[in-house]
């Protein structure tokens, strides 16, 4: 009886394992543990090893998760652009701030993410993204953060919230009518939650999302492994602020004189009441406004870290561009998007810096919605499919000495144009879901660059050597570390 029910465990365990393994013809990868495959992988250095070792597409799971990484510009441009691969993962829901989980823009799939997406674009065209007056909003931020810089008296200081406000004024006056001052106790509020998360975030943390059993643990282990508190009191802040937003809007709504998009959302909101096929609805909205407050501040501010830190590293850029912006900008006028012909250097140093940088080291993952075959392989219904932007950026087959940072690969011979970058540049995504908010992100990057370098040289204390400076990765954001930088108001 019991060698019976030895070798009934033993068929059942082998039939199990069998039915866990790699899927025939997918993407080679990395042996995987049974039952849990690897632990996920978020930083550039591990992806990078997968890549020299496997090739260009390769495949990793973590638990019940299989992924395909994509390394190569020109395999993950054609993915991008496929249907199949036009979803996001199931996953992405727990993020969710919408009750039905299927509305916004970053989660969102099928015909709900198609109706939220060109709300949002219509919506942002009209209040003014890529249009003049936006730019007259960005300086006016430009300004806040050039007076808010001069408070510290050329003290060395560590990269401050500041960075991030302007960023977040210039969206949220557009989605909800609200601009912030710099340093007030209610912006520190809002980012001292998503700083202790980021700081203590490791690859543990989404570890129960791959491997769903994980959730059954106590919930004392959790929070100890898995810091499930934490990411549950930021998602709560979250929704706090978006809340409260929607919620104000909803008091003061006045039909006849709409505001901003919010306002818009609720109108059509109101208009098809009734409707049972509506796809606007109170849950949607607070998504697309979760989505455009956070995507649109965190971003910029991680750039401007990047910014700065590359203006202490290399000053040599910054007093060359400080001479183009002299000849071009008289008195105390502010660079404007009218001068950036004449000042090719600065446009090229943000492209370089997000080149440089790959802020986001790896794109915001797709999942396939059926069976498919590509580049020869088969991709299982439910893969995840990612690309690496930092392996992309790093690419020697699309990018000369790619561990250099050299503006001037932007530069034509001359040095006195800028010229774009034909391929091998993934910072904002690519194909069906490419980032709604890239204009708006360029035109912020480079009059906020140029504002800096007008207005201060940036330089490390004295003494300090900030080419050891380490980048480290906040919850898949690649930054540099705090370091301590003195912004020197110029003579």
């Amino acid at each position: 009886m019991w060698v019976e029910i030895v070798l009934l465990f033993v068929l059942v365990l082998v039939y199990a394992v069998l039915r866990d393994r790699r899927p025939r013809n997918c993407p080679p990868g990395p042996v995987e543990i049974p039952f849990f495959g690897r632990l996920p992988i978020l930083d550039e250095e591990s992806g990078e090893r997968l890549r020299k070792i496997y090739g260009d597409i390769v495949s990793h799971r973590t638990g019940s998760i299989r992924k395909v990484y994509l390394f190569d510009y020109e395999t993950a441009k054609e993915a991008m652009a496929k249907v199949e691969f036009s979803n996001r993962p199931d996953f992405f829901s727990a993020f969710s701030v919408d009750d039905q989980k299927v509305g916004g823009l970053l989660s969102s799939n099928g015909a709900h993410w198609q109706h939220d997406r060109r709300f949002v674009l219509r919506n942002l065209r009209n209040l003014g993204m890529g249009k003049s007056y936006l730019e007259e909003a960005i300086n006016i931020e430009a300004k806040a953060l050039v007076e808010d810089l001069k408070k510290y008296g050329g003290e060395a200081i560590n990269y401050p919230d500041s960075f991030r406000t302007v960023a977040l004024n210039i969206i949220w006056q557009m989605v909800a009518s609200t601009r912030y001052d710099l340093r007030s106790d209610e912006v520190k509020a809002i980012y001292s939650i998503t700083k202790d998360f980021q700081k203590n975030f490791s690859p543990l943390t989404f570890l129960p999302m791959f491997i769903p059993a994980l959730n059954h643990l106590p919930k004392s282990v959790k929070n100890l492994i898995f810091m499930e508190d934490q990411l549950e009191r930021c998602i709560e802040e979250i929704e706090k602020v978006v809340n409260g937003a929607v919620d104000k809007h909803l008091e003061d709504y006045d039909p006849d004189n709409p505001r901003d998009l919010i306002d818009e959302y609720i109108k059509d909101m109101k208009e098809n009441e009734g409707d049972d096929n509506s796809l606007f609805r109170r849950g949607a909205l607070n998504q697309i406004v979760n989505d455009l407050f956070f995507a649109g501040s965190d971003t910029v501010n991680h750039m401007l870290k990047w910014v700065a830190y590359l203006l202490a590293r290399y000053p040599e850029y910054a007093t060359r561009m400080q001479q183009q912006i002299d000849a071009v900008v008289s008195g105390d006028r502010m660079v404007s998007l009218d001068d950036k012909p004449s000042l090719p250097l600065v446009e090229a140093f943000t492209v370089e810096a997000l080149r440089y940088s790959s802020m986001v080291v790896y794109n915001v993952e797709r999942t396939a919605t059926r069976d498919t075959n590509f580049k020869g392989y088969f991709i299982p219904k439910g893969t995840t499919v990612q690309a690496a932007n930092y392996s992309i950026h790093h690419d020697p087959r699309y990018w000369d000495d790619p561990h250099k940072f050299y503006p001037e690969r932007f530069l034509d011979d001359s040095a006195t144009k800028y010229t774009a970058p034909k391929q091998g540049f993934f910072a904002f995504g690519s194909g069906r879901r490419q980032c709604v908010g890239e204009l708006l992100a360029r035109m912020e990057l480079f009059l906020f660059t140029a504002a800096i370098v007008q207005h201060f040289d940036v330089r490390p204390p004295h003494g300090v050597d900030i080419t050891t400076t380490a980048i480290v990765n906040l919850a898949g954001a690649r930054v540099p570390a705090d370091k301590k930088l003195a912004y020197r108001p110029r003579d």
